[in-house]
């Protein structure tokens, strides 16, 4: 009977606010005035949306039906199992310091379905990170834990409007979906160079001097 009693008299207290309301504040012109402000702020951080998600939308490049060349990857040596890697490509040059015994190279990829596809639009792409790996277990999981955070994309949008990461949340993969190529555990050797080929398939290095034939080699 408490609990009765109780749910009554919140019964009570809620349907007399609600009389209050409707009694001094209920106007209809005031309704439609409320729903057209919220309306107009929906538009606008739509807009905003959009527009960050063209600007992101920049940055990719379309993925040719053969295997084309993309860029040139050289590493050149600065200290023990540290390295500067000079990344050359379309849009520019990108220097990234990175330690380790193997680099990894990751591509952002969006990929059209539906409606994309029967317009012709291409699949694109975008050379997102380069980071490196130890062999050893324990380098490798602090290293993890102090800069897992802290590696620069080699393009300049952060991760909360990256296009990509957005898309693959969504999970939207009937009009358009976040794939990814990656290059993993080749190991650093100085003075190494490749040219990296990207096709429909997946992202390929390709050596281009002895050092680089020598990693490819220790990699297999």
């Amino acid at each position: 009977m408490q609990y009765l009693g109780l749910a009554i008299l919140l019964g009570c207290v809620g349907a007399l606010l609600a009389l209050l309301a409707l009694r001094f504040g209920w106007r209809l012109q005031w309704l439609l005035s409320w729903l057209k402000g919220n309306l107009l702020l929906a538009l606008l951080a739509l807009s905003v949306a959009v527009g960050l998600a063209a600007w992101d939308l920049q940055h990719f490049a379309e993925i040719e039906p053969k295997a084309a060349t993309v860029g040139t990857l050289s590493f050149s040596k600065i200290g023990n199992q540290q390295f500067e890697a000079v990344l050359e490509g379309a849009q520019g040059s990108n220097k990234v310091r990175i330690a380790g015994d193997l680099w990894e190279l990751e591509a952002q990829v969006l990929r059209w379905h539906g409606l994309g596809s029967a317009l012709g639009l291409q699949d694109g792409y975008r050379l997102h990170r380069l980071l490196g790996r130890y062999l050893a277990l324990e380098q490798e999981r602090d290293s993890t834990a102090i800069s897992s955070t802290l590696l620069p994309n080699l393009h300049s949008t952060p991760a909360w409007r990256d296009l990509w990461v957005w898309v693959d949340q969504v999970e939207a993969h009937r009009l358009l979906e976040a794939d990814a190529f990656e290059i993993r555990f080749i190991p650093l050797v100085d003075g190494a160079r490749f040219s990296l080929e990207l096709g429909p398939t997946g992202l390929t290095p390709v050596p281009l001097n002895h050092a680089a034939k020598a990693a490819l080699k220790r990699f297999n």
